[in-house]
């Protein structure tokens, strides 16, 4: 089953601890944020979660320069034109956070390199399909023309600087068993320059990940939350059944939230915070 090595962090937020992991093997699959007490409270509403694939890797992006937030950002909506909830989720993340974000829906690989290539920027979020299977290419993002994977992605190394990397697809944090048992979308980012990176442990539905990556965005941009802090609010939000619905969120969005109840585990927690 490998090892696993656990953290406690000084930082806090309100009264509950940060916990960084460092889950190896088997262990990788498993969201530790997601346990749940006897009365029913799960460990995400008690502490904020990071996962690291690495000590070193942690550190290294622990020691990055936060990226201005005026610095470019890159938005890839449904390139494969086959996941209306996902290109619904990327327009509505433009327009309510990042008005001046490059929009793409027929975003190739090569665009994407290109965009790391030219030193990357604020956000790069990508609604799209992924995937994994075993091999040095097995981890990769389906775009318009062809697949964007983990080497193609290493390719770009300490070129890009990143802010943040919202992988809302399929998979993105597992990872393939190349190189070693760590190497996959979410540590391919990392390595090539990113400073957070948030990444799917599972095939993920549309409707809950569009809500959640709305969400993650609305308390990095809106409310001015670290990433890691981010994505553990928007998990507690959906958790939340009198959960407030922002302004900013369009219609279909919010009509999905008023009728979501409280969602299956594999709606919210199959994402994790990778990084700084």
């Amino acid at each position: 089953m490998g090892r696993l090595l656990s953290t406690l962090d000084t930082w806090r937020i309100g009264r509950a601890p940060r916990i960084v992991l460092i889950p190896m093997g088997d262990l990788a699959a498993v969201p530790w944020h997601a346990a749940r007490d006897r009365d029913g409270t799960r460990a995400v509403e008690l502490a904020t979660f990071s996962y690291a694939a690495s000590a070193r890797l942690l550190c290294q992006t622990a020691e990055r320069p936060p990226v201005p937030a005026r610095a470019p950002a890159l938005i890839v909506a449904d390139p494969t034109d086959d996941l209306p909830a996902a290109r619904a989720e990327a327009e509505a993340v433009r327009t309510a956070f990042l008005p001046t974000a490059e929009l793409q829906h027929q975003a190739t690989p090569e665009a994407v390199r290109d965009w790391l290539l030219a030193g990357g920027g604020s956000v790069l979020h990508l609604a799209c399909h992924g995937a994994v299977r075993p091999g040095l290419d097995g981890s990769h993002l389906r775009l318009t023309g062809g697949r964007l994977t983990a080497r193609d992605i290493l390719r770009t190394k300490r070129v890009a600087s990143i802010g943040l990397v919202a992988l809302a697809a399929c998979t993105t944090g597992v990872p393939s068993g190349a190189h070693d048992e760590a190497f996959s979308l979410a540590t391919a980012f990392l390595a090539t320059g990113a400073r957070s990176v948030f990444s799917s442990l599972w095939p993920v539905p549309d409707d809950s990940t569009s809500l959640l990556m709305f969400m993650a965005h609305h308390y990095v941009h809106a409310a001015g939350k670290h990433p890691v802090d981010a994505l553990n609010h928007a998990q507690r939000w959906m958790l939340n059944p009198d959960r407030e619905i922002p302004p900013a969120m369009p219609p279909a969005l919010t009509r999905q939230a008023r009728s979501l109840t409280t969602p299956d585990t594999a709606a919210w927690a199959g994402f994790t915070h990778h990084g700084w």
